[in-house]
């Protein structure tokens, strides 16, 4: 059985913030369906590819189906007049090639650039090299460079596939330069694990 409990921790963003950063549970879907619905269109369309007005029924279950082995999701939460409530989601899931996860990361408009998607994909990854991920992928529409420049920064290979029209990202999770992650900072040190996202 996965301890879950010892994925849970706090580190601060770049806005001075605290955030806990922990594994998404199944008492999570409201504030699943909220945070997407806060994401501008913009945000919308960069992490679905498709500017959805309404978030259908069965894209909720689907974001909602995490196992903790092949598919996996970590929220970035805060506080807000004490309700918790999302800033940030990366997930990843399996794919049809063996020990390879395709993954995705938001992060709620007032909350990007504050080094969130970074602390997100640096846990996910983490927790992928202890559950027989052997290498992660991605898509990213050309319009999004935030993302594309983090993946570089994070030791993805980025190409980009005319076919698709799409970039395509790419890390071996078992190469030396996985290793390069550094562990999250305890939280009574206020320097963020990532100086840039």
């Amino acid at each position: 059985m996965i301890d879950l409990e010892r994925w849970v921790t706090q580190v601060r963003s770049r806005k001075n913030a605290v955030l806990c950063i922990r594994p998404l549970r199944p008492d999570d879907r409201e504030r699943e369906i909220a945070f997407i619905n806060s994401l501008s269109e913009r945000s919308r369309y960069f992490r679905l590819f498709t500017p959805l007005k309404v978030l259908p029924r069965h894209l909720i279950d689907q974001l909602m189906d995490i196992d903790y082995r092949q598919r996996m999701a970590f929220v970035a939460t805060t506080l807000n007049d004490g309700v918790e409530q999302f800033v940030g989601v990366a997930r990843y899931g399996a794919t049809d090639e063996a020990g390879t996860a395709e993954l995705g990361v938001s992060v709620a408009d007032e909350w990007q650039r504050c080094g969130v998607a970074s602390l997100l994909m640096q846990q996910l990854i983490r927790y992928a090299r202890e559950h027989d991920i052997c290498r992660m992928t991605g898509l990213v529409l050309p319009d999004n460079l935030a993302m594309i420049a983090l993946a570089r920064r994070l030791a993805f290979t980025v190409r980009y596939d005319p076919a698709q029209h799409l970039f395509v990202m790419s890390r071996d999770l078992a190469s030396p330069e996985a290793n390069k992650i550094a562990p999250y900072q305890p939280l009574q040190n206020l320097t963020p694990v990532e100086s840039s996202s």
